[in-house]
């Protein structure tokens, strides 16, 4: 068996089941929102909190496995979007766009561990994107840099702090206000 009857295989099998996919989509933000909500009632909202991030890192993931999917299609039967089942299509976008309309509304989405985690990996994604780009530009000593040589070093220097900051706080732990485990051994 190839890989690409493989993935024909993967997508007749998601195929058949579309409509489940489609309602299970739907419900992840109705039955997250409600939980999160319980979870809030308590002590503290903590069980809120992590439910809340669950939910939209569930609606993350499945909206970036459309993404691979799409990616899978056109790379290797040359299908468009327009190709795709509706259903199939629009399930993800609902799920992560349900879910944070849903949570949004038991808690302020930037108290949301997984959105805060998605949004800093993304701006880390993309600033490495902007550097290849800018480093596909230069074709030996072809580019013109309109300055001195300090200038560039400099602007240099500035983009890789710039960078190391984005991967820490997207890989790293984020900032250093935030508690982890070991503060909390330490604390006690």
């Amino acid at each position: 068996m190839t890989l690409r009857e493989v993935v024909l295989a993967g997508y007749r099998a998601v195929f058949e089941q579309r409509e489940v996919i489609f309602l299970a989509c739907l419900a992840v933000p109705v039955l997250g929102t409600v939980a999160a909500r319980i979870g809030k009632a308590g002590k503290t909202d903590a069980d809120g909190k992590f439910i809340a991030s669950v939910v939209v890192g569930i609606g993350l993931l499945a909206l970036v496995l459309e993404i691979v999917a799409a990616v899978i299609a056109k790379s290797l039967f040359d299908a468009s979007l327009m190709d795709g089942d509706a259903l199939l299509l629009a399930a993800p976008v609902l799920c992560l766009g349900g879910s944070l309309f849903g949570i949004r509304w038991v808690f302020p989405l930037n108290q949301i561990a997984s959105l805060k985690t998605a949004i800093d990996v993304g701006v880390f994604a993309v600033a490495c994107i902007g550097v290849l780009w800018l480093f596909s530009k230069f074709r030996g000593w072809g580019i013109i840099f309109f300055g001195s040589i300090g200038q560039l070093v400099t602007v240099g220097v500035l983009l890789i702090g710039l960078l190391k900051r984005l991967y820490k706080r997207a890989f790293g732990g984020g900032d250093p206000g935030t508690p982890t485990a070991e503060s909390f051994r330490q604390a006690l």
